[in-house]
């Protein structure tokens, strides 16, 4: 792998599986080497980062505060040197690079559908690939990082590039089939002792602590899992209630949702880089319908 000073995309790698395994066995036998050749390259990775990235306790390895600091850049960074792997052997074979839209979660916002049919009618040669992110930060870092040339989602915080309104998204609480809230408008107050399941990038987590708040409560969370689709089932289950985007629920919706008063709303944008290829800017500008 190459290196920029010491720092190579191998130990950024071996991080990153690190972080998502838990464990240095796990990850070892995920990567195809020895345990102590994980560790002598994390060692290595934090000499030349100047911290500590891991630490190891009982229940498993876990990133430190600078360790979770690096690793949206670790990610951006390997997804980049696989896109652009990707691009030049399309080059090479003489074919059209897609371009890379980016999504904080699997199903398209229902705001995008129109502009992907006009995108794709008006430009069949030029494919989109979607790229889902786990959250509005690291969609963020992979626009910024030209990891994926527009990104789709929350509005950008302290962005330089170029932003366009999307349209809003309704988020509706999710509960039990059997539950009393089912079909019914609520405070969000009347909820402040039911328990919670947060998902990265929707359920109560920092995206919606200013709500919570304004609410005057902090949410009991029980159990957090990295995908909507997940809070979302076990919600219906009854392990607790969450917080879902109401365009992207599988049907029947109404029958296990309540909708909070005042309604929450998220403004919708698409934005690039500062400095974005023609045909990012085109695309953007086509999937906002401007």
């Amino acid at each position: 792998m190459e290196c920029v000073g010491n720092l190579s995309l191998r130990q950024l790698e071996y991080l990153v599986t690190v972080v998502h395994e838990g464990r240095l066995t796990k990850a070892a036998k995920r990567l195809h080497v020895t345990e102590p050749t994980v560790s002598q390259q994390l060692r290595a990775l934090e000499r030349t980062v100047g911290t500590p990235l891991v630490e190891r306790r009982p229940e498993g390895v876990r990133p430190t505060t600078a360790g979770a600091a690096f690793l949206p850049y670790a990610r951006t960074a390997l997804r980049c040197a696989r896109e652009a792997a990707s691009a030049a052997r399309a080059a090479a074979l003489g074919g059209v690079r897609a371009l890379r839209v980016g999504t904080v979660r699997t199903a398209l916002p229902a705001a995008l559908l129109p502009g992907v049919r006009r995108w794709t009618r008006g430009h069949p040669a030029a494919p989109i690939v979607v790229r889902p992110h786990e959250s509005r930060s690291q969609l963020q870092d992979s626009v910024a990082a030209g990891a994926v040339d527009v990104g789709v989602g929350p509005w950008p915080v302290d962005w330089d590039g170029r932003v366009l309104v999307l349209g809003t998204e309704e988020l509706v609480v999710v509960c039990p089939e059997d539950d009393g809230l089912c079909g019914r408008t609520t405070r969000l107050e009347e909820l402040s002792e039911r328990c919670w399941i947060a998902h990265q990038g929707f359920g109560p987590g920092p995206a919606f602590a200013e709500v919570f708040r304004s609410a005057g409560f902090r949410p009991r969370i029980v159990l957090e899992v990295p995908q909507a689709e997940a809070a979302v089932a076990l919600a219906r289950q009854g392990v607790g209630l969450t917080l879902a985007c109401a365009d992207a629920l599988p049907s029947p919706a109404p029958e296990t949702v309540a909708h909070p008063l005042p309604r929450l709303l998220r403004e919708l944008a698409v934005y690039t880089a500062a400095r974005p290829p023609a045909e990012a800017l085109e695309c953007a500008a086509t999937l906002a319908g401007s």
